[in-house]
C-alpha cells in the first residue's frame, strides 16, 4: 500500500512539475487582453466575502500566510484550517456533522489540507467591515485570491467566478496589474501543491480513531492537523459545549 500510495504521490508531483513548467510562459499581456474583453470593476457589493453569497473560504497560499504574519491588523488566528463549506469550527454539532468529509488518526485529530482566512461566527470574512461599506480592514495584505477575484487560472486557462462586476470597463493598465496577480498566483499554488506532496505524511489511523475522536470533542477539545507546502502543523481549539 505504502509503495503503490508513494508512486501515485510521484505521478501527481511529475504533473504539477509539467504544470509549472507551462505555467511560466503564460503571457501576462494575453491574459490581460482576456480580462479586458471580458470586462470587471468591482461593485463592492461584498457577495464575495459573506457567507450569503455563497462559498466564501478563502485559500490561504504561502505567500498569504507571510502577508498575515507581518500585518498588525491581524490576530494571531487569522489563518485557520481549511474546513468543508458550512462547517463551524466553534460548533460541536456542526464538527460532527462534518466528521465524514476527514480523516481521524489515532490521537483523534482531523486532518486538512491547506489554511483558510478566518470567518466570523455569522460566515462572513473576519475582516469586512461592520459600517456596511463593506470595506476590507487587511486590504493592502488581502490575499492572492481577494486580490484577483472573480478571475482565476486553471489548467493555463483564465476562468471567472461569479460576480456583479463583470462586464463592467477595466483599463489597460488595471487589466495588467491583475493579469500579474493572476498569474502569480497560479505558479504560487502549483508551487506550493508540489511541497505539499513532497513533504506529505501518511496518516496513521485506527478502529478507535473515531472514539479518541468523541472523548476529546466531549471534554471541548478540536485538534486539526494541517498539511501544507511546509509538513504538518498541530491546530487546536477549545469549544464550549
Amino acid at each position: 500500500m505504502t509503495e503503490h500510495f508513494s508512486e501515485y504521490r510521484q505521478s501527481l508531483i511529475r504533473a504539477l512539475q509539467e504544470e509549472l513548467e507551462a505555467a511560466g510562459s503564460i503571457p501576462v499581456e494575453d491574459i490581460a487582453s482576456q480580462i479586458r474583453d471580458i470586462g470587471f470593476s468591482c461593485s463592492m457589493c461584498g457577495s464575495c466575502c459573506k457567507r450569503s453569497g455563497g462559498d466564501n473560504r478563502v485559500f490561504l497560499t504561502s505567500a498569504d500566510l507571510e502577508l498575515l504574519e507581518s500585518c498588525p491588523a491581524c490576530p494571531e488566528d487569522a489563518a485557520v484550517p481549511m474546513v468543508p463549506d458550512g462547517m463551524d469550527m466553534s460548533s460541536a454539532s456542526s464538527v460532527l456533522e462534518h466528521l465524514f468529509e476527514f480523516d481521524i488518526d489515532i490521537k483523534g485529530r482531523l486532518h486538512t489540507f491547506g489554511w483558510m482566512l478566518k470567518r466570523k461566527d455569522c460566515g462572513d470574512c473576519f475582516f469586512i467591515s461592520e459600517d456596511g461599506s463593506n470595506r476590507c480592514s487587511i486590504y493592502g495584505n488581502r490575499s492572492m485570491l481577494c486580490r484577483t477575484y472573480p478571475f482565476y487560472i486553471e489548467g493555463g486557462k483564465l476562468q471567472t467566478s461569479e460576480c456583479e462586476g463583470l462586464g463592467n470597463g477595466i483599463s489597460y493598465e488595471d487589466s495588467l496589474v491583475l493579469a500579474g496577480y493572476l498569474v502569480e498566483r497560479y505558479i504560487t499554488e502549483i508551487k506550493d501543491t508540489i511541497l505539499l506532496y513532497e513533504n506529505f505524511e501518511e496518516i496513521q489511523s485506527s478502529a478507535e480513531s473515531v472514539e479518541v475522536f468523541n472523548k476529546n470533542l466531549s471534554d471541548g477539545v478540536l485538534a486539526f492537523v494541517v498539511h501544507d507546502c511546509t509538513g504538518m502543523s498541530i491546530f487546536s481549539r477549545k469549544l464550549f459545549m
